[in-house]
């Protein structure tokens, strides 16, 4: 038992004798904790007390306290009532900029800050807590630049929150804290610290004879140390209760898979082909020591896949991002790093854009996804106008970036999207709106990673270690993303708007752009180009085709362990003549009609795309006509047909949204002989499908348009 100091009783004005009975000791230590001592007082007064440490370095304290007791409050309001101020721990984590270290402490520090801020609350049932006090808190800003040293606190706190019921029962199961307890601030860090204990499994850390001590981690480091015994054997029976194998089966089963899939996904960049071609990015590459490969499935150390679905991606082994970040590839801007589920938007609006037309972008962020939709559009001189932007240096880090990728077709405005006026002239030549709301970021599968890379909104974090989804939430949430929805489909020259998500909720993607083409064109009766929804030109692989539901009008990816989950569709505003363009994309999907060179088609009507490594010959708009009328007869027959002609000929394609009877082959480009059409597989009805469908759009007016 300490003796209370006689100097340090003068400082206080009021008496223990003069506590109601039911203002225990915890109440009044848990208001003056910054000053530990006065604790000791309490004590020796004869009060029940319920309490484990001072969380302060004792004689320090002390020492400064009787050195100047006339100016308290430089103690009284430093941090835990450490001998190190907050203002000398950001100091502190300025220099991780350039060193790195000494960083144990400052990571437990922050993380424990971090943790604190996004905690929905204790989940512990076994500790007495203030019911009216407030759990909602902002996410405290982290004051270091480093994203090495940024990760990892972001990590610790991540896990943390994902253990924090393990980490609680742990605590009261072994001792530490009594069954009455009421924990306080300094339960964050406790946390924080015994969470990186137990992924170390209980082996002490090392540290560094040059490491900035801070003297309350300190203490509760060495505390909780000398426990360590009573805290593994606690973690071992809660194993032995839930029969767990490891620790990552103690969490919850979604945020366990969630986890197991984050670890093997790819590091996913994209092509600046301002500064490069694919093919020279490649040749780079090889330089680099990587070396290509065929698929995912063979991609390992030292390798590199492009991606099926968008050919300016490329996916490189997970963990590779470090590697890549210190390449000159990446600090020379030639390869940017995003994930490839942000990369399926600005793919999505291309094949619909035409030489001079421009693209509005609605939800900026960091503006990668800004940038690499201005490098796919660069080459049609088209502007894009990009809105989201928060405030003048957020705008300063955009045009930053810009520069630094060699972008010049973009601007930024600090203007509020919904209040802008339809008749502006600045956005006349806007006929794509790429819509990237805030959402619930469902489908995410690497969220540090994810913040890290975007500048997101740290709270996703607490979600992500849940199961469950704040329904409330997400219900603001879509108030929201149908608000970016009906005001892009309220310009009057815009001929599409693709609506873009990292969700895989149904409120947040269905139910978001059917509600919002169905409001809008009831507030536009009579008009003679009602939106309607139409699916993503984006060519999928017979895998992709295998392995997620694919609807006639929607693009819905499931997270995997090949990327995360995602949400794309297009709303387009159709006409006449974009009916007969459906007829011939629905006939194409089903095998009935054959895109390449018709027995219709006049000499100089036709024209040649690239489709993957395949030149298929197009239509013009000159045969559509006869063309159309021919299909329409032809497919009402199609039965009869089928049935009255060769099998091999006249083979009835499955259609890419129905479940094939049996494996298709991978599609390949047939011998060409005469005037033979392309052999029919899913995968190539679908691009056939997804090309045709964008080539007709471009080429479709719209009618009703204002000036």
């Amino acid at each position: 038992m300490v003796t209370g100091n006689r100097n340090i009783d003068n400082l206080l004005s009021w008496k223990p004798t003069h506590l109601s009975a039911e203002y225990t000791y915890v109440a009044v230590f848990k208001e003056i904790r910054s000053m530990a001592l006065v604790g000791q007082r309490l004590l020796n007064a004869g009060l029940p007390v319920e309490t484990r440490h001072s969380y302060s370095s004792p004689r320090q304290f002390k020492k400064n306290l009787l050195d100047s007791p006339g100016n308290l409050s430089q103690f009284i309001n430093m941090e835990n009532g450490t001998s190190m101020s907050e203002s000398a721990i950001d100091s502190l984590a300025e220099k991780l900029d350039s060193d790195t270290s000494e960083v144990d402490h400052v990571i437990y520090h922050y993380s424990g800050l971090l943790f604190g801020s996004l905690s929905p609350g204790f989940k512990s049932d076994r500790f007495l807590v203030d019911k009216h006090a407030e759990t909602e808190h902002s996410p405290v800003m982290i004051p270091i630049r480093n994203e090495s040293v940024k990760k990892q606190i972001y990590d610790l706190a991540f896990s943390t929150l994902k253990y924090q019921a393990l980490l609680e029962e742990i605590l009261v199961d072994s001792g530490y804290y009594s069954y009455d307890m009421i924990p306080d601030e300094n339960h964050h860090p406790v946390m924080v610290i015994l969470c990186d204990m137990m992924q170390r499994h209980f082996v002490k850390r090392r540290s560094n004879s040059t490491e900035s001590l801070i003297p309350y981690i300190q203490e509760l480091e060495d505390d909780l140390h000398k426990h360590n015994i009573k805290l593994n054997a606690a973690l071992a029976r809660n194993r032995i209760k839930f029969q767990a194998r490891s620790i990552e089966h103690l969490l919850p089963a979604k945020v366990r898979e969630r986890d197991e899939c984050g670890v093997q996904l790819p590091t996913y960049a994209w092509i600046n082909q301002l500064r490069n071609s694919i093919p020279e990015a490649m040749d780079s590459l090889r330089e680099h020591g990587f070396s290509r490969v065929s698929s995912l499935d063979r991609l390992h150390e030292d390798n590199f896949v492009q991606d099926e679905n968008c050919t300016d991606v490329i996916a490189f082994p997970p963990g590779s991002k470090e590697r890549l970040e210190e390449s000159d590839l990446v600090k020379d801007g030639f390869v940017v790093i995003q994930d490839k589920i942000c990369c399926i938007g600005p793919h999505s609006v291309t094949p619909m854009l035409s030489d001079g037309d421009d693209v509005i972008h609605v939800g900026v962020t960091s503006g990668l996804t800004t940038a690499h939709l201005a490098t796919l559009t660069n080459s049609s001189n088209s502007h894009i106008y990009a809105f989201g932007v928060r405030d003048s240096d957020h705008l300063e880090q955009l045009q930053g970036k810009m520069t630094h990728l060699g972008i010049s077709n973009v601007k930024f405005l600090m203007e509020d999207f919904a209040e802008i006026q339809q008749t502006d002239s600045r956005f006349k030549n806007v006929k794509v709106v790429l819509v990237t709301p805030p959402d619930s970021r469902s489908g995410l599968l690497n969220p540090v990673e994810f913040i890290i890379q975007e500048g997101e909104d740290l709270s996703i974090l607490t979600q992500m270690s849940q199961e469950s989804i704040n329904e409330e939430k997400v219900n603001s949430l879509v108030v929201n993303q149908m608000d970016m929805m009906k005001n892009a489909m309220k310009l009057p020259k815009v001929q599409a708007v693709v609506y873009s998500t990292l969700s895989v909720l149904e409120e947040e993607n269905e139910g978001v752009v059917t509600k919002a083409v169905e409001y809008t064109n009831i507030r536009t009766p009579g008009t003679k180009n009602p939106y309607k929804i139409i699916p993503p030109t984006i060519p999928l692989t017979p895998k992709d085709l295998e392995c997620h539901q694919q609807s006639s009008k929607f693009l819905k990816i499931a997270p995997s362990s090949a990327m995360g989950g995602c949400f794309v569709a297009v709303v387009s505003r159709q006409d006449e003549a974009m009916n007969a363009s459906d007829i011939l994309a629905r006939a194409a999907a089903k095998g009935l009609y054959s895109l390449g060179v018709g027995e219709d088609q006049q000499p100089g009507d036709d024209s040649t795309e690239d489709i993957g490594e395949r030149k298929v010959k197009r239509k013009s708009p000159r045969g559509k006509q006869k063309s159309v009328q021919k299909l329409i007869r032809s497919s009402k027959s199609s039965h009869t047909t089928e049935g009255s002609h060769g099998h091999n000929s006249h083979r009835k394609a499955t259609s890419p949204t129905r479940k094939q009877a049996r494996k298709t082959k991978p599609a390949r480009t047939a011998k060409k002989a005469g005037h033979g059409s392309l052999s029919k597989t899913k995968f190539a009805s679908w691009q056939e499908f997804s090309n045709s469908h964008s080539k007709l759009l471009r080429s479709t007016p719209v009618i009703g348009s204002g000036p």
